[in-house]
């Protein structure tokens, strides 16, 4: 963590549970001690970072909620002592869905492609995501906006995570929220970024039509301002 610090990391993510894409190992299971993560937690907490955990299975979502992490990604098979656990330590849930919908969707349709134990396992732990999410909200936890992207959903198509955390039952405002000043307040940087407000980054995208009524909206940008320079409008690129 020192290391990773002294190179400019801002953010250490540790896995203390097996993954679904990752081979030989358990979602369910927690694979590092609670000593482990409780080091990684209080180290990058006294240097100022972040700490996300990737965690799949409930035993591992508890203790690093319990232990401070910031963050709990993928989350998969928390329950409702888990959301208690979390709200009680302030703990973000990050749901990732549309990595787990692209997964889920090329075991199901692809498995030759994956890894037999990854397609097993995916079509496992995705069912229960949607579930999870709606769980987690309507209980009150912190929700922020991360897609987890890699080669299975690419950049570009991170806004398709709307409709998920919509279809999972978060209102469009809540979610377009969990991607703006939510985001930006787990980060901790809320001072700059994840609203429109004099002393901030004017960092603003804008859609032709009402995401509010059609969160789909926010899949086709067409305006984009970065630092306050404009480069796109009228969904063309505009040369800064």
């Amino acid at each position: 963590v020192r290391t990773l610090h002294r190179q400019g990391a801002d953010l250490i993510k540790i896995m203390p549970s097996g993954g679904v894409m990752s081979i030989g190992d358990d979602p369910n299971h927690q694979l590092m001690a609670d000593d482990e993560i409780k080091a990684v937690i209080d180290t990058a907490h006294a240097l100022g970072m972040k700490v996300a955990a990737h965690a799949h299975g409930k035993l591992a979502i508890d203790k690093a909620a319990a232990l401070g992490v910031d963050s709990i990604e993928h989350g998969s098979f928390a329950d409702a002592e888990s959301y208690r656990i979390m709200k009680a330590h302030g703990t973000w849930f990050v749901p990732t869905m549309l990595v787990g919908a692209k997964v889920y969707e090329r075991a199901r349709s692809h498995p030759e492609q994956l890894n037999p134990s990854t397609a097993e396992k995916a079509l496992m732990v995705v069912p229960v995501m949607v579930r999870n999410l709606h769980d987690a909200y309507a209980a009150g936890v912190k929700i922020a906006f991360g897609t987890d992207t890699f080669g299975m959903s690419a950049h570009g198509e991170n806004a398709q995570e709307f409709a998920l955390m919509v279809k999972a039952g978060m209102s469009p405002a809540d979610a377009i929220t969990a991607a703006t000043a939510g985001a930006a307040e787990l980060i901790g940087d809320a001072r700059n970024i994840g609203s429109i407000q004099a002393g901030r980054y004017a960092d603003i995208i804008a859609v032709a039509g009402d995401p509010l009524a059609d969160v789909t909206t926010l899949e086709k940008v067409g305006f984009v301002m970065k630092g306050g320079t404009v480069y796109k409008a009228d969904g063309k690129a505009v040369a800064p």
